[in-house]
């Protein structure tokens, strides 16, 4: 998800018909100055000024302007381009991003002007990538401030214990096997991730695997959950100083974050925390959506994935 060089786009254009806007504005306020000294130069200026395209680019300035504080300050749109948060967001899902619910922040460098509400654990988050942020990465809050986080790598379960108490706040049930496939491919004899397929009933079929899963309740939010006991894990595990493997303590205004799709996630579990300043808004609708896979064109209109996300 990377919507940088849009927000370029927009500000540039910003600057230059406001550049264009103020200056017509200004060569108006000259012409009725002196329109009081010479009646013929008013009405061959203003005639002039009318027909000018200059005029037209500059009078596209309130209009971008408008887009430039809705998409900062209110919602922005994103696109879903991989599985990692499957079931919950598909490829081709179009979303709508709560950009004021965390705060206000300045769009020239995202830093926080005003701070808002503080995440809750379930919020799904769009945030820019800690190891590179002009990357946009949308995930689900797991861990606050100060939590143990606690990752069983068999079952992909986690066990989350607030600070200061004993009693984990997370729950499972639910288990099945799902209408997911993981579809594979095979390159030089290394087995290689390639796409999901929805609505496959049977465990095993060839070149794929099929999915398990489970609602995973956090507080009163239950969310679903893919994932598949065959596939092991590669990638190399984070490791917090002073903590064993897989366990995490979530350091002060930073956050524990992971994909639905447990399987098919690059989240906190391999390169760490979300400090809060990378937080870009809370992900609420899916406004549009398109069945498509990686690198094909769209095939149709999902308007059953038209809906709030939770």
């Amino acid at each position: 998800m990377n919507n940088n060089i849009f927000q370029l786009i927009l500000i540039f254009s910003l600057l230059i018909t406001g550049c264009i806007w103020i200056y017509y504005k200004i060569i108006i306020l000259y012409i009725f100055y002196k329109k009081r000294h010479n009646q013929n130069i008013y009405y061959y200026n203003i005639s002039k000024y009318r027909e000018s395209w200059k005029r037209e680019i500059g009078s596209l300035f309130p209009i971008i302007l408008i887009v430039f504080l809705i998409r900062s300050f209110v919602y922005e749109p994103f696109y879903i381009p991989s599985e990692s948060m499957m079931p919950t967001l598909f490829i081709g899902d179009f979303i709508l991003v709560n950009k004021f619910i965390y705060g206000i922040k300045n769009p020239l460098n995202n830093n926080y002007i005003i701070n808002n509400k503080n995440p809750k654990r379930g919020d799904v988050v769009v945030f820019q990538f800690p190891q590179n942020p002009k990357e946009n990465y949308i995930k689900r809050v797991i861990g606050l401030p100060g939590d143990k986080i606690i990752y069983n790598a068999k079952n992909k379960q986690i066990f989350i214990y607030p600070i200061n108490k004993n009693k984990k706040i997370i729950q499972y049930k639910n288990f099945k096997i799902s209408d997911y496939v993981q579809m594979f491919k095979c390159f030089n004899k290394h087995l290689n991730k390639n796409i999901i397929i929805y609505n496959i009933h049977k465990k095993y079929i060839f070149g794929g695997l099929k999915l398990f899963e489970y609602t995973e309740k956090i507080h009163n939010l239950s969310h679903k959950i893919l994932f598949s006991p065959e596939i092991m894990q590669t990638l190399k595990i984070y490791r917090q100083k002073n903590q064993s493997d897989y366990t995490w303590i979530v350091p002060y205004n930073h956050y524990f974050v992971m994909g639905d799709n447990r399987d098919d996630s690059y989240d906190s579990r391999y390169w760490g925390f979300v400090d809060r300043k990378y937080l870009l808004g809370k992900a609420t609708y899916i406004w549009m959506s398109l069945e498509k896979q990686e690198n094909k064109w769209p095939s149709k209109i999902r308007f059953y994935r038209i809906k709030k996300i939770k």
